[in-house]
């Protein structure tokens, strides 16, 4: 097997929702460890690296385990940088080194749930199937679009299915998945040539509603605290 696979784990410094985020505590570790550490245990990566602007970061990166080749630009840092930007600029930085990657296996410190079997199962596919984007995804159970509606100012209710779902029973419903942001792996030749993560071969990967968790508000680690604790 020819491939070689690019393990990012993008951690900014910045964090409106909760500060310090990515190195806020949970369940005895610093956040960006629980991703970080699937990306160490993984055996489909052939490069681990953490992207960062922030030297604290860098720090606990390193201890880890993750290599750290540089302090991400500050015009990657904030708020408004891009995903791609931020993962095209780790690849040309390698480029620019003699190595280059057909892969890049995205996980993100604010999915502390994601595994190293994820990963590797995801990469998996990814070369299996010759998918431009492999994702993770959950099924639809009680938020399944067949049950949702948008409402008009007047509380006129217009379906969100059309075909008249809203009338089955739920064991008639097709499955639906939600996208979830536990695991990404993307095609080099994709994310260059569409400045996306998304190519036209989509595939996915199917993990269980309870670990689709990602961490933004102070409630989010409260209830991720309550699962790693109290979930096997």
């Amino acid at each position: 097997m020819n491939e070689k696979v690019l393990g990012i784990l993008p951690a900014r410094g910045g964090s409106k929702g909760i500060v310090g985020k990515n190195l806020h505590e949970l369940a005895g570790k610093p956040l960006l460890a629980w991703a970080g550490e699937a990306l160490l245990n993984a055996k489909s990566l052939s490069k681990c690296i953490c992207s960062t602007d922030s030297e604290e970061i860098a720090i606990c990166a390193k201890q880890l385990g993750l290599e750290v080749p540089f302090i991400r630009p500050e015009n990657l840092s904030g708020d408004t940088a891009k995903i791609v930007d931020v993962i095209l600029h780790a690849l040309n930085f390698f480029s620019d080194l003699g190595f280059d990657f057909s892969h890049v296996a995205l996980v993100q410190a604010t999915s502390p749930t994601v595994n190293s079997e994820d990963i590797d199962a995801a990469v998996e596919i990814a070369i299996r199937e010759d998918a431009d984007t492999v994702f993770s995804g959950y099924k639809a159970t009680s938020s399944h679009p067949s049950l949702m509606y948008s409402l008009e100012p007047n509380h006129q209710v217009s379906w969100l299915l059309k075909e008249g779902f809203h009338e089955k029973r739920r064991q008639e419903f097709k499955d639906i998945f939600i996208r979830s942001g536990l695991i990404y792996v993307i095609k080099t030749e994709v994310l260059f040539q569409k400045k996306s993560i998304y190519g036209d071969k989509l595939h996915s990967y199917e993990i269980e509603e309870n670990r689709a968790i990602t961490i933004d508000e102070e409630q989010d680690l409260e209830w991720a605290e309550f699962l790693f604790k109290n979930y096997e």
